[in-house]
């Protein structure tokens, strides 16, 4: 299975499964590629996309939550999966700086 490598110059590296990458910048409003860029202009944007992915998904009641069979499995949520990144975009924000992504 193939990662991808979130940067900024602003936060430490984040590492994400190419699947679970590709769904984040497609909500982020990114193109899906092998390598990109959210300039320091696009990151409101971005990170409006993900957050209301993120509230619509709590809102559907999609948020994780301990199973009511009884099993040890919890989904992962979105929200879960989204925080890194959201958190990196926000540092790149304050900071100005673009945030690249590769495999």
């Amino acid at each position: 299975m193939a990662l991808v490598v979130f940067r900024s110059r602003a936060a430490s590296e984040i590492v994400m499964f190419a699947d679970v990458a590709h769904r984040l910048l497609e909500l982020a409003g990114k193109a899906v590629a092998e390598r990109g860029v959210i300039t320091s202009d696009q990151i409101d944007g971005a990170l409006e996309g993900l957050l209301r992915a993120v509230a619509q998904e709590k809102a559907a009641g999609g948020d994780a939550t301990a199973p009511e069979d009884g099993s040890a499995t919890v989904p992962v949520s979105l929200r879960q999966r989204a925080f890194p990144l959201i958190e990196m975009l926000r540092a790149a924000q304050k900071r100005q700086v673009d945030v690249t992504w590769g495999i």
